[in-house]
């Protein structure tokens, strides 16, 4: 009974990806490119791992690609549809910071720019402590502190 379940949900899930007009593999395809900025160092962000993920469960799609030395990187060939773009980077790690996400939406015809960054100080420092006071200096200093013997 549960093979059976499965097998009929696989067919419906496959039928329907068939059906999605920009899934097909001669439908028109785009290029979506652009630049990872470091806001907090003011230059382009060199070795991101850019990825783009297809939003619609419909048609999956995804395609990766790195940052080169000026920050820029181009994903070919996508299909039209609704995309969320990211990247990951060790200077968001070391920020402690979740990696941006931002909505795409592609007709599978003309080029797309999608200019990607690290979030400004000023942003970091509202998310991590909130609206600033009037008597605030706007300095934010993060860190992590560790047990010397231990270690934890």
């Amino acid at each position: 009974m549960r093979v059976g379940f499965l097998l009929c949900v696989l067919v419906l899930a496959r039928l329907a990806a068939a059906q999605a007009p920009d899934a097909a593999p001669g439908g028109p395809r785009t290029t979506v490119s652009g630049v990872v900025y470091d806001s907090i160092g003011s230059a382009p962000l060199a070795g991101a791992l850019v990825q783009l993920v297809s939003a619609d469960t419909a048609a999956p799609f995804t395609a990766t690609a790195h940052s080169d030395s000026l920050g820029r990187y181009s994903l070919a060939d996508v299909p039209g549809g609704r995309y969320l773009l990211g990247f990951f980077h060790e200077m968001l790690d070391s920020l402690g910071v979740e990696p941006p996400l931002r909505e795409v939406q592609l007709d599978g015809r003309r080029a797309v720019r999608a200019d990607l960054a690290i979030p400004s100080p000023s942003r970091l420092r509202t998310t991590i402590c909130g609206a600033k006071a009037a008597s605030d200096s706007g300095a934010l200093v993060m860190g992590v502190v560790r047990d010397a013997r231990t270690r934890a």
